[in-house]
């Protein structure tokens, strides 16, 4: 499957470009997210390479809700796969997560994955008030009940950070894959032991074939068996002969990131040139309506 990264449309532009991604091949969307930028930070995006100074992430980028922009998109569409990718899975309480993916899940038909991960903005959490230090427990403990929440069972939880007596979301399990983030040791041990999937960062091949490989020895030594989806963003200007190195390796899903759709025009992209790009891409990957 080839798919389209939305991150960095203005939200009124999100339907349309999920709608003609649609029409033109593509099988799937993710859906960034950031909450707020905030004005002063010192924060190092794990994937700046050493540079001195932070990386901005939000600047020409309009930021939306996630969760609107999910439910927009599956709504007007008919085959496309919604992906969060990623959800900032530590600064919401995992009841009110799973709530929302099952909703997700129910009205798309079963259209909706839920990508995850830990998050590294300390500032982005430190303003709705969520202690940065307590993030890899809050995934953890997030983690620990979400599949319990979405499959139907009764679930309850000690805490620390989210404590609940016993609950159920719903009857009908929702087989929502959760997809995992990250590239460092303890985020590719979740997702071998915990995932269904995992969306790579913006890497070259050879990374993330290996990254792919670390993870599939991780999954044979915990025993695990379950379909899993290695998914690829992409470097670079994509055509069908370029993409071959991930296809030969075993890639489910390759995403072009917005960076590379949007081109020379920057982030100020009109509608109708977004098209225009997203039909020669269209045509370069050989993608089929």
């Amino acid at each position: 499957m080839i798919g389209i990264s939305t991150y960095g449309n203005r939200p009124e532009h999100l339907v349309p470009v999920a709608k003609h991604a649609e029409s033109l091949g593509f099988g799937g969307v993710w859906v960034g997210e950031h909450i707020l930028q905030p004005m002063d930070y010192e924060s190092i995006h794990p994937y700046d390479h050493g540079k001195e100074r932070p990386l901005v992430v939000t600047s020409n980028r309009t930021m939306y809700d996630a969760w609107v922009a999910v439910s927009a998109m599956l709504a007007a569409t008919e085959r496309l796969k919604v992906t969060t990718g990623i959800y900032l899975l530590p600064l919401r309480h995992p009841v009110l997560t799973a709530r929302a993916a099952i909703t997700a899940h129910q009205v798309s038909g079963g259209r909706f994955r839920l990508g995850v991960g830990s998050g590294w903005w300390k500032e982005e959490f430190e303003n709705v008030g969520v202690p940065f230090g307590e993030r890899a427990a809050r995934y953890d403990e997030a983690l620990r009940v979400l599949p319990g929440l979405m499959a139907g069972e009764v679930v309850e939880n000690a805490g620390p950070h989210y404590p609940f007596k016993k609950l159920k979301l719903v009857d009908e399990p929702a087989t929502v894959p959760i997809i995992f983030g990250g590239v460092k040791p303890r985020a590719l041990q979740r997702a071998a032991t915990m995932g269904d999937g995992w969306y790579g960062p913006m890497v070259t091949p050879e990374e993330s074939i290996a990254i792919k490989r670390d993870i599939e020895r991780l999954r044979a030594a915990s025993g695990r068996t379950n379909p899993f989806a290695y998914e690829a963003r992409v470097r670079g200007e994509p055509t069908y002969e370029s993409l071959s190195q991930y296809r030969d390796a075993g890639f489910d899903t390759l995403v072009i990131p917005w960076e590379t759709v949007q081109f020379e025009h920057g982030f100020d992209m009109t509608l109708d040139q977004k098209y225009r790009r997203m039909d020669a891409l269209a045509k370069a990957l050989r993608l089929k309506p």
